[in-house]
């Protein structure tokens, strides 16, 4: 510990890197931020400290859970985002500085909110998000939703879906004022 001290160049004469634990820094847009703490300031999140997983390069997932150590204070005016800092236990030194990974944060749980596929959301004329439902009697209804977030190939979907809606996911643009629908479980062969 101490200062590194270089005379009469540019260049350090050394870098001391500490690989255990590591810092992985990740980048998250400053909407995104502000979304989360209002979230969670309001109780719609519940949950405790935020939990990181890696996946490295090769898609392998990094065996040990990191945690959210801070967040920048400043924003990058050129991307609209922050850098949020986690911290991994790194006892094999199989993250190195300068890796590339990919970074999965949980941070709570919302509780009444539910996944649906991204190819079922379709946008209405005013440029709402909705989907369309099956309804007895062969019958179908479009209904607004209200996105949040994606999740991977799907939307997080906060209002406008209950439970046992059964959502329309493929042949929605065979559907017209009249049409009599069967529908039928999604990946099924019929």
């Amino acid at each position: 510990q101490g200062a590194l001290v270089t005379a009469n160049q540019a260049a350090a004469l050394t870098t001391v890197q500490r690989l255990d634990p590591i810092y992985v820094d990740l980048t998250q847009s400053v909407a995104e931020l502000s979304r989360l703490r209002r979230e969670m300031e309001s109780g719609a999140l519940k949950g405790g400290e935020a939990r990181v997983r890696l996946l490295l390069e090769d898609g392998v997932e990094y065996p040990i859970e990191g945690k959210l150590a801070f967040t920048d204070v400043s924003v990058d005016a050129g991307t609209g985002s922050v850098t949020v800092r986690a911290l991994f236990p790194n006892p094999k030194q199989e993250l190195l500085p300068g890796m590339f990974v990919r970074a999965r944060v949980t941070t709570g749980l919302r509780e009444n909110a539910f996944l649906v596929p991204q190819q079922a959301v379709t946008r209405n004329i005013k440029g709402e998000a909705v989907v369309t439902l099956a309804l007895p009697e062969g019958k179908f209804e479009q209904r607004v939703i209200r996105t949040e977030q994606a999740i991977g190939a799907r939307w997080l979907v906060s209002a406008g879906v209950q439970a046992g809606d059964q959502v329309i996911v493929e042949g929605l643009q065979k559907l017209r004022p009249g049409v009599v629908i069967a529908p039928v479980p999604a990946g099924s062969s019929a």
